[in-house]
């Protein structure tokens, strides 16, 4: 995550009001890197913080792609499964 520039989710920091970041959160299959969101958005309507939610979740899970981690498929709004890296063959 450090190579996006996401900044990771630190719980001594957030005991200073500084919440936002990912998170590896241990899932039965791998890691779920779940975006941890800044308390301010947890003001916003409903709709909207679950809207920014989901697609932070499709932008992390863009990203893990694209670093050629092996991401598990599931619901777009849901935060991204990491399986494993994948391998380069050349």
């Amino acid at each position: 995550m450090l190579l996006a520039g996401l900044p990771p989710y630190d719980i001594e920091a957030a005991a200073d009001g500084q919440e936002a970041g990912v998170a590896l959160v241990p899932d039965r299959l791998g890691l779920r890197v779940q975006w941890q969101q800044d308390p301010q958005a947890r003001c916003l309507p409903s709709g909207l913080c679950d809207a920014q939610q989901a697609a932070m979740n499709q932008a992390l899970r863009a990203i893990l792609s694209a670093h050629r981690f092996q991401v598990a498929d599931g619901p777009l709004g849901e935060a991204p499964l990491v399986l494993g890296v994948t391998r380069s063959d050349g």
